[in-house]
């Protein structure tokens, strides 16, 4: 699978929960699963497992937030995301927010 994302975009099976799992309209869901369809969906696995159990022993973070960079960290990938603070702690992870100049 590593070999399957190199340059590539790639995002947690908990991103398609988190950006899908509500209540929104018909092309604003239309859109997302437009954009996740080009980027490939990294499953959970063993590994992702333990990397959360430890981030989440060392930090308060939020279950999904744990996973997600539990994942990028997994796969070695750069975690995009405007939410710095919940990932800014993590060690290792590389953040970016593409929101931040």
């Amino acid at each position: 699978m590593r070999e399957g994302i190199a340059g590539q975009g790639a995002y947690s099976v908990i991103t398609r929960i988190e950006v899908l799992g509500y209540k929104q309209s018909e092309p604003a869901e239309n859109q997302a699963k437009q954009l996740l369809g080009q980027l490939v969906e990294l499953p959970l696995s063993s590994a992702i497992a333990e990397r959360t159990i430890a981030i989440r022993k060392g930090l308060k973070i939020k279950v999904p937030d744990a996973i997600i960079a539990a994942t990028a960290l997994e796969y070695s990938l750069q975690l995009v995301s405007r939410n710095e603070d919940d990932f800014a702690q993590i060690k290792d992870l590389m953040l970016i927010n593409p929101f931040n100049p």
